[in-house]
């Protein structure tokens, strides 16, 4: 019985002390491939116009847009970009418009930037962007 004891404790030691060590193969993989840090991706630079006939004003926009993409999907992206240039200008466009005055005056263009994003995000299918960011940002209403 006493055997039987000394038998199951040793057991158990040995199985604790198994599941505490690491896997030196584990470990190597995971030096060797660092995590990559999200890449910058220009989307692209737009300058238009909006007229509210409503108002009677005419606003200008002028920006720049760029976005942050995992490593592993950035090559995939910048096709997809490419090939729907047309429909994420109209995007772009279409929420720039939409935006109201306050949207466009925060200065971190945090409302701005969010619907962006997501619209973003709707047409693209290979990858997602994780933030966009938005640059030289001019906007003047007459």
């Amino acid at each position: 019985m006493v055997r039987l004891i000394a038998t199951v404790f040793f057991a158990l030691l040995l199985f604790a002390g198994c599941s505490s060590s690491t896997n030196p193969d584990a470990t190597a993989q995971d030096q060797e491939k660092p995590a990559l840090p999200p890449q910058e991706i220009a989307i692209g630079d737009y300058a238009f116009r909006a007229y509210d006939p409503a108002a009677n004003t005419q606003t200008r926009f002028d920006f720049s847009l760029a976005g942050l993409v995992e490593p592993d999907n950035l090559a995939g992206l910048q096709i997809e970009l490419e090939k729907k240039k047309i429909r994420i200008r109209d995007r772009v466009m279409i929420v720039s418009r939409e935006s109201t005055i306050e949207e466009l005056e925060d200065p971190d263009l945090v409302m701005f930037r969010r619907r962006l994003l997501k619209e973003m995000n709707r047409l693209i299918e290979d990858g997602q962007l994780s933030d966009i960011y938005v640059s030289h940002f001019r906007v003047k209403t007459r």
